[in-house]
Order: C-alpha cells, then structure tokens, then sequence
C-alpha cells in the first residue's frame, strides 16, 4: 500500500514553525526598543540606561530642551496623562535634594509647569547649594502607571 500523503499535512508545521520564528524575532526587536519606552520596566537595566542620559520625556510628560542656564525657564508639559494615574513628582537638584514637588492627576487637567532651576539670587542666597548639574524629576505613583525619571542639565552661564 503506497498511500500518498498530502502537501498540505507537510504545510502546516511548516507555517506553524514559520510563525513561531517570526513572533520570537518581532518579540526580541520589541524588547530592545521598549528600553526606550518611557514608561518603567521590571527590568533594572532598563533603568540604568535612562539614569546616563539626559531624557526629556516621560509617558504622558515632557521638557522643551536638555540644558539650561542660570535665569532660564523650564517647561513642563504634562498631557493626556491616564485618568487613574495619579501621584508625585520631585524636582531633585545634583546634590540630591528636593527643590521642589508638584502632584499630578490624570482624573483633573493637563499640567504645566513653570519653574527656574537657578537664578542669580539662588546664587546668593544658597552659596552651599549644588545648581550645577544634572537635575531629575523623579516620578512617585500612587496609582496607576509609573514612569522614569526625566533629566536635564543646568550649566553655569554666567562664568
């Protein structure tokens, strides 16, 4: 008994295996991208490539520019931001302290936010005080999505 066995029952494994390969290269290129994902990944080193380089966007928020003088404006944008997001977020100064912190809700309105990181009286009044540097806004959530930090730097423009 020769029975001949049809293509198609060869095919199918074939475009199975075909798809299964094509779903790990498309989950493997999605991986090296989502590092760049403003959102928080589980995964610790996903982190540590934000923290050495300067980042103006964060999820729903973002920064007009990376570098800033003495007297210049930041602007913070905050939009569309997830109606069960909800929490903190610290403008942390290099030496590590917070300068400031503001709250957002993504249940209330879009946020903008002005702020000067340094001006000519901070250098006056706060001689000890580190301006100079990288400054982070530093996300705290209390609910809903958490997202990475967003760095910037502030140079002396007056020297």
């Amino acid at each position: 008994m020769n029975t001949k066995i049809p293509k198609i029952v060869y095919g199918i494994p074939i475009v199975i295996l075909s798809a299964i390969i094509i779903n790990l290269v498309l989950d493997e290129s999605n991986i090296e991208t989502s590092s760049f994902a403003p959102m928080v990944d589980s995964n610790p080193d996903v982190y540590s490539k934000f923290e050495t380089s300067a980042n103006l966007y964060s999820g729903p928020f973002a920064i007009l520019d990376g570098t800033y003088g003495v007297n210049d404006t930041v602007f913070l944008i905050g939009d569309q931001i997830p109606l069960d997001s909800k929490g903190e977020m610290d403008f942390i100064r290099p030496d590590e302290k917070i300068h400031h912190t503001l709250q957002y809700d993504g249940s209330k309105n879009a946020v903008n936010h002005y702020f000067t990181p340094v001006s000519s009286s901070d250098l006056e009044e706060c001689a000890d005080c580190e301006f100079f540097g990288t400054w982070k806004i530093s996300f705290r959530s209390n609910q809903g999505m958490t997202y990475l930090p967003i760095t910037f730097e502030v140079i002396n423009s007056e020297d």
